[in-house]
């Protein structure tokens, strides 16, 4: 036996994962084992579970929850999401009830089961002794006690009305104004849009003058052509045939490996052998071209063309009189100033003085009762009745 043993779950050929069923078995073991080992896992104190579909702070006995939210983790009955732990049969967690972790409730592989609860007994059960205080029930008869005297003299209680200080107020000082003048705005004359016309100067165009064209003459122009010519031949000695050289692969085995991670059998085809023909190139043939022939062309002479010319011309003179510079007075602002303003001020003046002379506190009096001595109150007589002391 190897040490360690090395296990596979599955196997991957070409076509995919192929799993082991003895996988399934294994892990079905190891649950059953981590069960099993302790008797019982405790998964810390309970927070919150989800029972149909609905998240609650207490669970109880018969509830089924789909996960159970600990201190230690979050557990579920279904298949665990990343960072999540699965619910096993013998997990169970303390919960807290009226301020006790005195609970203790079991997953049973289908429901939740109370057990280990102490709910029954309180306190009092864990203790060797116990002490508490009792008050009787009953009543006590009434009695009276008499005292004699007579009133004393007066005596200072307090004072009956809180005093006011005397109080001084100067008048409030007015400096007044001093004399102010402000000059009326003015507004300088100005022209009116309009008011002015400038008018136009007289003017004079003279007709403009087209002194023709002289007569002319243009002789045709001479082309004296081109001689013949050949362009020079050309050969190609064309290609020897050729081949391209032939490729051989000779493919790869079949092979099967292990991968330690993950405890599976990988399985590699391998690929077949392959031969590939060098491609043929069959050459080309020798070829000759003629070079081409131009036979040139012959002298010529363009015609010629003669031009007799224009006479002279004169436009029409033109003769504008203008217009007379126009005023109009409605357009004219003549400017406006506005009235002056002068303010006298006011003299200095000042409010009168106040003064408060206060009040004087005044002393309250009460009557004195002198010293009696003491008395004894007659015996009291005690009615009861039977009751029970409880010890929580």
């Amino acid at each position: 036996m190897p040490d360690p043993k090395l296990y596979f779950s599955w196997l991957e050929l070409a076509d995919g994962k192929k799993y082991v069923k003895d996988a399934e078995a294994r892990e079905d073991i190891q649950r059953i084992l981590d069960i099993i080992k302790n008797g019982s896992r405790y998964i810390g104190k309970f927070v919150s579970a989800v029972v149909g579909g609905e998240t609650v702070s207490d669970l109880k006995e018969g509830d089924v929850p789909t996960s159970i939210t600990t201190t230690a983790g979050t557990f579920v009955t279904g298949t665990p999401a990343s960072g999540q732990e699965q619910l096993m049969a013998g997990d169970y967690t303390q919960i807290v009830r009226n301020g006790k972790s005195n609970i203790e409730l079991m997953w049973n592989g289908q429901a939740i089961d109370e057990f280990g609860s102490t709910s029954m007994l309180k306190a009092l059960a864990f203790k060797d002794s116990a002490s508490g205080t009792y008050t009787p029930a009953g009543t006590n008869a009434p009695s009276a006690v008499t005292f004699t005297g007579t009133a004393d003299d007066d005596f200072v209680t307090g004072f009956d009305v809180t005093p006011v200080l005397p109080s001084y107020t100067e008048g409030a000082f007015d400096a007044g104004s001093l004399p102010s003048f402000s000059e009326g705005a003015y507004t300088p004359a100005s022209l009116g849009s309009g008011f002015y016309t400038a008018g136009v100067a007289p003017s004079f165009t003279e007709g403009a003058f087209d002194g023709g064209s002289l007569p002319s003459y243009s002789e045709g122009a001479f082309d004296a052509g081109t001689l013949p010519s050949k362009a020079a031949d050309t050969f190609s000695a064309g290609t020897l045939p050729s081949k391209a050289a032939d490729t051989f692969s000779a493919g790869a085995l079949a092979s099967m490996t292990y991968d330690a991670a993950n405890e599976g059998i990988v399985f590699g085809a391998g690929t077949l052998p392959s031969y590939t023909e060098g491609a043929f190139d069959a050459g080309s043939l020798p070829s000759y071209t003629e070079g081409a022939f131009d036979a040139g062309t012959l002298p010529s002479k363009k015609a010629d063309t003669f031009s007799a010319g224009t006479l002279p011309t004169k436009q029409a003179d033109t003769w504008n009189a203008g217009s007379m510079t126009a005023l109009d007075l409605t357009k004219f602002d003549g400017g406006s100033k506005a009235a002056d303003t002068f303010n006298a001020g006011s003299l200095p003046s000042k409010a009168a003085d106040t003064f408060n002379a206060g009040t004087a506190p005044t002393l309250a009096t009460g009557k004195a009762i002198t010293d009696l001595g003491s008395a004894e109150a007659a015996a009291q007589v005690f009615t009861g009745s039977e009751d029970t002391i409880t010890v929580q």
